[in-house]
């Protein structure tokens, strides 16, 4: 026992610079013969203020893995067909990021494939290894042949930058995204020969190919003969407000597209052709200006044109992959706030689990059958594991494990599940700081979305442990709009943003403050985004909280709408444009209800951040303080709807604890009024 009470006292607190240090794995990506395994490792670095990232490699089945690029600017690698090469998309020269083309197993430096004057995105290797598709930005204005094109967005882009102009002139929407004007941009799809030479546009003109959306990934996808590249596609005509985007099978040697889904007016994304090209297979929503729909598996027979649908999840389906015989997909499927692996036959008989366990869901297959996932928990980080069919996993790597063995991060999160006022049941986490031996104060996070959930899974900009580690208990509820708990659950937050959520919060809180060892009456609550606009809610409904934290949140949802890109989120989510339901748009703002502010708030924000406006934080800063309420703001000008720099990310950190330790950790603490 003695040695156990000095091993525990050895071990350092979980803080947030221990948070930057830790080692996040990404993008697994199997080689063709099976014998190795790809993928990015990240880590936060405070000197130069980014993330260093390089390409690691491991042998199969349990091989130590090895450093691969080492000028951390390296990832997104593809393997060619024939295993013996490596495309990476790095920033490693001046200028934007291009693509290399590294041999695996000869050494040297890699042969630079492209110069283009925006730089290259994703980027896939035809199944022939004749071609290479990738995305880059052109401007909207540039026309002509590639070459032209690619000069004129050279030019303009050297004329801005010589200019002492910075305004901004535009005539229509989407003129901006999250976090960077897209007036003078437009993502394309090239194709440029695996030797080299001058790259060609297979999608000219003023629009996007393929669509952008929240998450990324390989959006296109070749036929196994590189004859066509199927790219999901929205028109530029009313792209503010519409979902709808369709395939498109476009012929590499040059074509106008063929639109393959337009029979479905919801979404088409993520193509993936079958390994004998009969067949694609993607995930569809069934309703345009519904980004929150649920996604379905369907398949397209090629030769025929007969569309079928695979799967209908209760919560729809995440990432998938064909298993090397085409005989069925393996897709990831959240469930109860984890992430599953199902087997996906496409003969139509039923789904059924790929493991017993959770699978993960950033993964690839192996030609043996096995997947091979990055794995984490809530106080758990990322490590690369391998899940044969049926099995249990099996790690990988070891990142992180020399650092968190000198670690204190508590125990394992435990599970709440509280009756809802209407008998849904409402799930939460429950993590606990170390050596907790008393009662301690609680802190309340809530996720963004509204349609999202907090999950299993380590996390960088509201890791829990982080939180829990400064002696506090932390609540993670998914309330109504949290995903992987059914679809009618999920859709329940609809024209309801401040209803059965916020109830859902309140009885979990209630549930949380009946434990032995949570201190009643001593809690704070925090959020980003939804969840800013639950917290910014809760301070004109409750008084319960000794404080608040509101990060890009919705203060009010009219000036939120005309400043917002993504206008099909507030009129699918508010019932239309707030001309159209006014009542509906003055119920659910947090700024109809000023006047009962009360609770102490501290309100962050990205000067950047273009998801909801600069205006809703800067407001309800200004109505905290002009109320009295003791407030304070923190603006990070360089950033967006995340915190992401390092040294923004670690003033953020302390900056939101300190706030919190101020109020849950000075003497007094009676039990506050009740909702």
């Amino acid at each position: 026992m003695t040695f156990l009470f000095a091993l525990l006292a050895a071990l350092r607190a979980f803080t947030p610079e221990e948070l930057l240090q830790t080692r996040r794995i990404d993008d697994p990506q199997v080689s063709p013969g099976g014998r190795r395994v790809a993928f990015t490792v990240r880590q936060k670095h405070l000197e130069d203020n980014r993330d260093h990232r390089d390409v690691w490699i491991a042998t199969l089945p349990a091989g130590a893995p090895q450093q691969f690029t080492r000028d951390g600017k390296s990832d997104h690698a593809r393997w060619s067909p024939d295993g013996n090469k490596l495309l990476v998309v790095s920033d490693r020269g001046p200028g934007e990021a291009q693509l290399y083309l590294y041999e695996v197993d000869g050494g040297g430096d890699p042969r630079r494939l492209t110069s283009l004057p925006n730089g290259v995105g994703d980027a896939i290797w035809s199944p022939d290894g004749q071609l290479i598709a990738f995305t880059s930005e052109v401007h909207p204005a540039c026309k002509g042949e590639t070459a032209e094109v690619l000069a004129c967005t050279k030019a303009k882009a050297d004329e801005r930058t010589k200019s002492k102009l910075r305004a901004h002139l535009t005539d229509r929407l989407f003129y901006r995204h999250w976090n960077e004007w897209r007036e003078t941009k437009r993502t394309h799809v090239f194709v440029i020969s695996a030797g080299g030479g001058a790259p060609r546009d297979l999608t000219p003109g003023d629009a996007d190919w393929p669509t952008w959306r929240l998450g990324g990934g390989d959006d296109f996808a070749f036929t196994p003969d590189g004859r066509e590249l199927i790219v999901s596609h929205k028109p530029a005509q009313g792209e503010a407000w519409r979902t709808n985007s369709d395939l498109y099978a476009i012929p590499t040697a040059g074509g106008p597209p063929r639109n393959l889904t337009a029979d479905n007016p919801g979404d088409d994304a993520g193509p993936r052709v079958s390994p004998d090209g009969r067949f694609i297979a993607w995930r569809a929503q069934a309703r345009d200006g519904y980004e929150a729909d649920k996604w379905r598996l369907k398949l397209l027979e090629r030769a025929t044109g007969r569309v079928a649908l695979l799967a209908d999840f209760a919560d729809g389906a995440g990432r998938f992959a064909w298993k090397p015989d085409g005989t069925a997909l393996v897709a990831e499927v959240m469930r109860n706030a984890r992430h599953e692996l199902h087997v996906v036959p496409i003969d139509g008989s039923a789904a059924r689990p790929f493991a017993p366990g959770p699978g993960g869901h950033d993964f690839a297959l192996a030609p043996d059958g096995a997947a091979l996932a990055v794995a984490s928990g809530i106080n758990r980080p990322p490590e690369l594991v391998r899940i044969a069919p049926g099995g249990a996993a099996q790690r990988l790597t070891s990142f992180n494990a020399e650092q968190f063995a000198g670690l204190d991060l508590g125990p394992a999160p435990e599970e709440q599940w509280v009756a809802a006022g209407d008998g849904a049941r409402v799930h939460s986490w429950i993590l606990k700081p170390p050596g907790l031996a008393g009662r301690a104060p609680l802190v309340v996070l809530i996720h963004g979305g509204p349609q999202g959930a907090w999950e299993d899974t380590w996390g960088m900009r509201w890791n829990a442990a982080a939180y829990a580690a400064r002696g506090y208990i932390v609540l993670l509820p998914n309330p109504r709009g949290s995903t992987g708990f059914g679809h009618a659950f999920t859709e329940a937050v609809t024209r309801d943003w401040g209803g059965l959520a916020f109830d859902d919060i309140m009885r979990s809180v209630d549930a949380v403050e009946k434990r032995p060892d949570v201190e009643p009456g001593r809690a704070c609550a925090a959020g980003a985004s939804y969840g800013g606009y639950m917290v910014n809610w809760i301070a004109g409904h409750s008084t319960r909280f000794k404080c608040l934290v509101s990060h890009a949140g919705v203060f009010d949802l009219v000036s939120m709408y005309g400043s917002t890109e993504e206008l099909w989120f507030p009129e699918w989510d508010l019932g239309g444009p707030y001309w159209d339901n006014p009542d509906g748009y003055r119920k659910w703002s947090p700024s109809s209800y000023v006047k009962a502010f009360a609770t102490p708030t501290l309100v962050t924000m990205g000067e950047q951040d273009y998801r909801i406006g600069t205006e809703q934080p800067f407001g309800m800063f200004t109505a905290l303080q002009r109320r009295g309420v003791p407030s304070k703001l923190l603006d990070f000008p360089d950033e967006g709807h995340w915190i992401n720099k390092p040294r923004n990310s670690l003033f953020w950190y302390r900056t939101v604890l300190d706030w919190i330790d101020e109020h849950l950790k000075k003497p007094g603490g009676e039990r506050a009024e009740q909702r």
